[in-house]
């Protein structure tokens, strides 16, 4: 998987990528955790996908804080 650059030097819509393939990898490892079927659209049709066919990959975000001044 990509390294994921700083936040502050990505453009919104690699922000909105980023955000959203990490949303899909929680998604994917709580059903798996959970032991639930991910259901997905594959050729066209809907098909559930059994928890132990389920890939976990971790996604890593180059976050930083920021200290604001009072």
């Amino acid at each position: 998987m990509k390294k994921i650059k700083n936040l502050t030097k990505m453009s919104l819509v690699e922000k909105a990528e980023a955000a959203l393939k990490a949303a899909v990898a929680k998604v994917i490892a709580e059903n798996k955790r959970l032991g639930i079927p991910l259901v997905i659209w594959r050729d066209g049709k809907v098909v559930h996908v059994p928890p132990e066919e389920l890939v976990v990959r971790e996604v890593k975000g180059n976050y930083k804080t920021v200290k604001k001044n009072k």
